[in-house]
């Protein structure tokens, strides 16, 4: 697995915190980012069994 996918997908996940919080948005109350940590975490768990 590229080493770049982790850190890029953890950028648009900074910035899609950022843009919820900008509109006004309750990030606690959208699933959307429940689905995105949970792929990020098992992302880390994919890179860390490579190595």
């Amino acid at each position: 697995m590229n080493k770049l996918i982790i850190p890029v997908v953890l950028v648009i996940f900074a910035l899609w915190i950022l843009l919820q919080l900008t509109l006004g948005g309750n990030i606690f109350k959208n699933p959307l980012n429940y689905f995105i940590l949970i792929t990020v975490f098992f992302l880390f768990i994919q890179q860390a069994k490579e190595k």
